[in-house]
């Protein structure tokens, strides 16, 4: 009951991203890039306007295309009006240049995610995407609970953002971000901060507790219900305070 609750008041007010996934066509890199990037510039670049984060997909199939994040504080954004002028922009300088993937809307949890206040400019995200089997909600919330208790008790450095699909996935779709500066500071992050959580989480919940409940996440998942990405966020076509 304790898991369910925190899901259930965090998605009361949760963040939302809609995301789109745009599959550039060939030839058309540089026209589309420009594109985004002065649409961008000219109707999501202030505190008041809609917020759009482009990702582009590192690994995996989709690699080299992106990802559209438009990046709202609750789901009822979505019944906002779309400026017409913004539309028709984006329709003659971007929507040529490529053609449109699967869109899904995913709800942040607050509760499980994790921002330090100093976590600096990190662009690079690695993203760990989880297909849960119903029978094995309570084992893998229990983990992730778990894990961001044990990140702030140890003062884990670097940020950790937990969604849920809300629309779109066939299944219990979850994916895990880590932010990191780059490849480097993915290696830097993964050593000593690591392990030290680790640590923090054996402490709080007995020894060799971490490796006991990664192995019950392991088995509550649906057959390759694990899958992990490479994305980076491309600043000159995202809006300019990056809040995922």
């Amino acid at each position: 009951i304790t898991f369910l609750l925190i899901l259930f008041v965090s998605s009361l007010s949760a963040q939302v991203g809609q995301a789109r996934i745009l599959e550039v066509k060939d030839g058309h890199m540089d026209k589309f890039m420009s594109g985004v990037a002065k649409k961008t510039q000219m109707y999501n670049n202030s505190e008041d306007s809609e917020k759009f984060y482009t990702f582009q997909i590192l690994t995996g199939p989709n690699a080299t295309d992106f990802i559209r994040v438009r990046w709202m504080e609750s789901i009822n954004e979505l019944d906002n009006p779309v400026d017409a002028d913004e539309l028709a922009y984006w329709n003659k300088n971007a929507r040529p240049h490529y053609t449109e993937g699967a869109a899904r809307i995913w709800s942040r949890n607050a509760n499980l995610s994790h921002v330090p206040e100093e976590s600096g400019n990190t662009n690079l995200r690695r993203v760990i995407y989880y297909n849960y089997k119903d029978s094995g909600e309570q084992d893998f919330w229990r983990f992730r609970q778990r894990v961001k208790k044990a990140m702030v008790e140890c003062g884990y450095g670097s940020a950790m953002n937990v969604l849920g699909c809300a629309s779109g996935c066939n299944g219990n779709w979850v994916q895990v971000r880590f932010h990191h500066k780059n490849f480097t500071g993915q290696n830097n992050d993964y050593g000593t901060p690591l392990t030290d959580m680790i640590s923090k989480y054996d402490e709080l919940y007995g020894k060799d507790a971490y490796e006991q409940d990664s192995q019950k996440v392991d088995e509550s998942l649906m057959p390759n219900g694990r899958m992990i990405r490479h994305q980076v966020l491309i600043p000159e076509l995202s809006s300019p305070a990056n809040m995922e």
